[in-house]
C-alpha cells in the first residue's frame, strides 16, 4: 500500500533516536506524529510531513496544514515553518511560486513565519513534492499518554472526506456512479482536511486528555494509534460515526470499509467523562464542526459495537485504506 509506513516498520524505525538529551519531552513514537523538547519554560513541538498527489493548486495549502495539524493536536500553537520543494525537471517557475504562495497564505492566516526552505528540480522526481516542518509552542503538550479509563472519545470532522476529495479530483467517474453531483461537491472541501482549527478550539474550550488527527488508514488506524500511544483499550459504536452518505454507498459498491478511508482533518479527542459533553458539543458545532461522541476508553480490549453486536476492533493490516486502489481504478 502507498502512504505512511506500517506500524511494525515504524516500531523499528523509532528505535533509532540518535543521542537524546534531557530536554526531550516527547521522543519518537510509532503512533505519534510529532516530537517535543522543553526549552526555557515552554515546550517546542515539531512535526514534519510530505504533501504530494494532490491538485497542484492546493499543494501549498496541504503542505502547511498536514504538518500544522500534527502540531495542533499536541496542544501547541504553530509558530514557524520550513519547506523543501522537489520538482520534476519540466516544472516551470510558476509551479514553485504557486506552492510558495499557498504556504505563505496559510502561514499568514495562522500567524506562522516561514523561516527557511529549499527548492530544486531533479530528474528522479516525477511530480511536485513538498515536505514541511512546522514548529509550535505549548506550555504543556497534550498527548494520548494523559488519557484515562472512562474518558469519552469525541470525534470532530468528517471521516472519509479526504478520500472523497481525492476521487473528485482524480477519478470523478467513480463518484458520478453514486451521484452525478458528487464530484462538484467534494472537489471544494479542502477546508475539511485540516485539524488545526478543531484542535485549537478543543484545547481552548475543554480539558483534553489527548488528541490525534486522522490520515491514511482512516478511523481504523487513528483509533489503533491512539490506543497504542495511550496504552489503553476502547469501545466504539460504529452506528454513531457520521460517515457521508456518498462514502457509505461507495463502500458498498467498491467493497471497502468506510472506517478505513483516508480521513485527514478528523480529530479524535479523549475528554474526561465528568465534563458536560453536551455543552462542549454544542459549542464546537456553533463553530461549524461536525462533533460526535463515538465511544470511551477502557483498560485493555479494543471493541467495535455495530447493530447491537460487539466484535474485536480491526487493525490497519486487516482492513487496508482503499485510497490507492480507488484513485488508480479506471
Amino acid at each position: 500500500m502507498d502512504g505512511k509506513a506500517k506500524r511494525s516498520l515504524l516500531r523499528e524505525i523509532t528505535k533509532y533516536v540518535g543521542r537524546l538529551s534531557s530536554n526531550i519531552a516527547i521522543p519518537p513514537h510509532p503512533s505519534l506524529d510529532a516530537g517535543a523538547e522543553r526549552l526555557m519554560g515552554l515546550t517546542r513541538v515539531y512535526a514534519t510531513d510530505p504533501a504530494l498527489g494532490v491538485p497542484e493548486e492546493d499543494l501549498g495549502y496541504f503542505a502547511f496544514h498536514f504538518s500544522a495539524s500534527d502540531v495542533a493536536v499536541m496542544g501547541a500553537e504553530p509558530k514557524l515553518i520550513t519547506s523543501t520543494v522537489l520538482l520534476p525537471p519540466d516544472a516551470g517557475d510558476e509551479v514553485a511560486l504557486k506552492i510558495a504562495r499557498g504556504i505563505d497564505w496559510e502561514a499568514f492566516r495562522y500567524g506562522v513565519a516561514v523561516i527557511t526552505g529549499h527548492t530544486g528540480r531533479y530528474d528522479s522526481v516525477r511530480e511536485p513534492i513538498v515536505v514541511t516542518t512546522v514548529i509550535g509552542e505549548a506550555r504543556e503538550p497534550i498527548t494520548p499518554r494523559l488519557a484515562r479509563v472512562g474518558d469519552r472519545l469525541l470525534l470532530v470532522g468528517v471521516p472519509g472526506a479526504e478520500l472523497l476529495y481525492g476521487l473528485a479530483h482524480f477519478n470523478p467517474s467513480l463518484l458520478e456512479k453514486i451521484d452525478p453531483r458528487s464530484p462538484a461537491k467534494w472537489r471544494r472541501v479542502r477546508w475539511m482536511l485540516t485539524a488545526v482549527d478543531a484542535a485549537r478550539d478543543l484545547a481552548l474550550f475543554a480539558r483534553v486528555n489527548g488528541m490525534k488527527d486522522g490520515a491514511e488508514g482512516g478511523l481504523i488506524r487513528l483509533l489503533n494509534d491512539f490506543a497504542d500511544a495511550s496504552d489503553l483499550g476502547f469501545v466504539v459504536n460504529r452506528d454513531l460515526i457520521p460517515f457521508p452518505p456518498e462514502l457509505i454507498r461507495l463502500g458498498r459498491r467498491e467493497g471497502f470499509d468506510p472506517m478505513a478511508a483516508s480521513s485527514s482533518g478528523v480529530v479524535l479527542a479523549a475528554i474526561p467523562g465528568n465534563l458536560p459533553l453536551g455543552f462542549l458539543k454544542d459549542l464546537m458545532e456553533s463553530h461549524g464542526f461536525v462533533v460526535t461522541v463515538i465511544g470511551e476508553l477502557r483498560k485493555e480490549r479494543r471493541e467495535l459495537v455495530e447493530g447491537g453486536s460487539t466484535r474485536d476492533f480491526p487493525t490497519p493490516e486487516e482492513v487496508p485504506d482503499p485510497f490507492p486502489r480507488l484513485i488508480r481504478a479506471s
